[in-house]
């Protein structure tokens, strides 16, 4: 039955590594994989919800499913340096090569093979905007409450079920001055650019402080400034910058609260506006004692149900937060490794889509 399976899951993977879903532009409808899922989920009764602007659901059910499935089918765009077409599987050396492969088409595969070979019951949510960055899918889907034991959710961690991560903060900040001749001694301070210097110097100082709280094998809270504009010339005082930056709390720390207190930490001698933008959910949201270093959380129980080995807590951020803050419990389980995806010549291990086919098989109630 595995060879069977996993013959089944490649083919799935061809196809839907065809399918342009890049994100930008979010051609989600246009690159025809609604079209695909919906036929190879045709025993179930399947629901396509269109938020518009390439946020699509397709949420398929048969029987009386115990768990539901996630998995996003949006990739990122094209990343310079592909040594063969994106959107045609490579199939080598034990590797499967194409855009998506790693992350996450190779377990929307493996899942389609399973449907494929008969299920009696299963819940799936493909999602298509993950990559975007705002969630619109589940957090639209998560509006109404369904009865589901546990939620899967597709993402490449080397076929180990995680259950705790990292939330997430994005902000803006915007610093101003007058602008004017740069030989006036007031540059010194008021610079716009002078002025950022000093805020993202603290924020650094700040984060490093951080480095001696701790979640099991995580430390600290991640800090990265990710991008600065501003400034006209060098003899013209910059009279506006602007920064991009984000934080990247510990499992169980409100990232909102913990934006809030970097920004207090922060002295400043001018006016300073940090405006918050994508703010994600750690995973799990709050921490209890029952949800302690000793005791196992709700979401490590699941994978212990499911027979899932356990995976240490990652630093990168997934939907699971989500479905964990409404309620549910959840794991995040797929194949591939994390370094393998939004990279050129992205490729998962075939024994690593043969190990997650065969889970999703047993999981379904098919051992």
């Amino acid at each position: 039955m595995t060879s069977i399976l996993l013959e089944n899951t490649i083919k799935h993977l061809k196809a839907l590594v065809a399918f342009d879903t890049s994100n930008p532009p979010r051609k989600i409808h246009e690159s025809g994989i609604i079209d695909y899922l919906t036929e190879h989920l045709s025993d179930a009764q399947v629901e396509i919800l269109d938020y518009g602007n390439g946020s699509i659901n397709v949420y398929a059910v048969k029987g009386q499913p115990k768990y539901l499935f996630n998995f996003h089918i949006d990739t990122v765009p094209v990343a310079q340096g592909w040594k063969s077409d994106p959107f045609t599987l490579v199939v080598k050396d034990d590797q499967a090569c194409g855009l998506g492969s790693c992350d996450i088409k190779g377990a929307a595969a493996c899942f389609l093979a399973c449907v494929e070979q008969g299920l009696n019951d299963y819940a799936v949510l493909f999602s298509s905007d993950e990559e975007y960055g705002n969630s619109l899918c589940v957090k639209s889907f998560l509006q109404q409450k369904h009865n589901y034991q546990g939620v899967i959710v597709a993402e490449p961690t080397q076929c180990k079920a995680v259950t705790a991560h990292r939330g997430v903060a994005t902000a803006e900040v915007s610093f101003t001055a007058e602008s004017g001749h740069s030989s006036e001694p007031r540059a010194l301070s008021e610079n716009a650019i002078h002025q950022a210097t000093a805020w993202m110097t603290q924020a650094i100082e700040w984060a490093t402080q951080q480095l001696g709280n701790h979640y099991q094998n995580l430390k600290g809270t991640c800090l990265n400034l990710g991008k600065i504009e501003g400034g006209i010339k060098p003899n013209i005082i910059a009279p506006n910058v602007t920064l991009q930056m984000g934080i990247r709390p510990l499992p169980g720390d409100d990232p909102e609260q913990k934006l809030q207190e970097m920004v207090r930490a922060i002295k400043v001698n001018h006016p300073v506006t940090v405006t918050a933008k994508f703010i994600a959910p750690s995973f799990p949201l709050k921490l209890s004692n029952k949800h302690s270093n000793q005791e196992p959380s709700s979401n490590a129980l699941l994978a212990n149900k499911l027979g899932l080995e356990l995976s240490e807590p990652v630093n990168f951020w997934t939907e699971a937060a989500l479905f964990s803050a409404a309620g549910y419990p959840a794991i995040v389980y797929g194949p591939g490794n994390i370094d393998k995806a939004h990279t050129a010549n992205e490729w998962v291990a075939l024994r690593d889509l043969e190990t997650v086919v065969s889970n999703y098989w047993r999981i379904l109630g098919n051992d």
